[in-house]
């Protein structure tokens, strides 16, 4: 009556981010983790955090629960890696990349469907591959991200799947003198 009392379930049950370990900004300066929330169209990015940002759990960016029930929480959320220059190593997937230049991973699953949270099954190929063209757009929209902060770097644009034959290693590259500033 007074509007003391519990909070209804759906208010706290929603996935939500953590301010305090996520920013909606970036400075260009550490690798880290980030997570693009599909529903809403915007993008966070773990904050640096003593230098760590880049080991931060996806599922801990997100509010509300431990690391292991966030996990079912995460479908929502696209997940995704940025190494600055000279900060990553290794092949991806068996695929050579050059560490000298920034690098944008962004996750794509070909089954998961990010905006209606639901999953394609594999015999409908026309949904998947409408599917991953969608999943393709978020990934623009968070290189466009980046391409506003204050980078003056090269950077690459990769989609990862779960299997090398679900990825496509440099989809896109900008140049720093290209970045868009708004």
């Amino acid at each position: 009556m007074l509007g003391f009392g519990k909070r209804g379930k759906s208010a706290s049950a929603a996935p939500r981010i953590s301010t305090r370990l996520c920013s909606a900004r970036f400075s260009g300066k550490y690798p880290h983790v980030g997570i693009y929330d599909a529903r809403e169209r915007k993008v966070w990015v773990a904050k640096p955090l003593n230098g760590q940002a880049i080991r931060t759990s996806h599922a801990r960016l997100i509010t509300g629960a431990d690391n292991a029930t966030s996990t079912a929480w995460k479908d929502r959320f696209i997940c995704f890696w940025f190494y600055t220059p000279r900060t990553g190593e290794g092949y991806i997937h068996g695929y050579p990349i050059d560490w000298e230049e920034a690098h944008l991973l962004v996750r794509i699953d070909p089954q998961w469907d990010f905006d209606r949270l639901r999953l394609v099954p594999a015999e409908l190929t026309d949904q998947i591959d409408e599917n991953l063209q969608r999943q393709m757009r978020h990934g623009e929209r968070i290189l466009e991200f980046f391409q506003s902060c204050p980078i003056n770097y090269p950077l690459n644009l990769h989609f990862v799947g779960q299997r090398a034959t679900e990825s496509q290693f440099y989809a896109r590259r900008v140049e720093p003198g290209s970045a868009k500033r708004h």
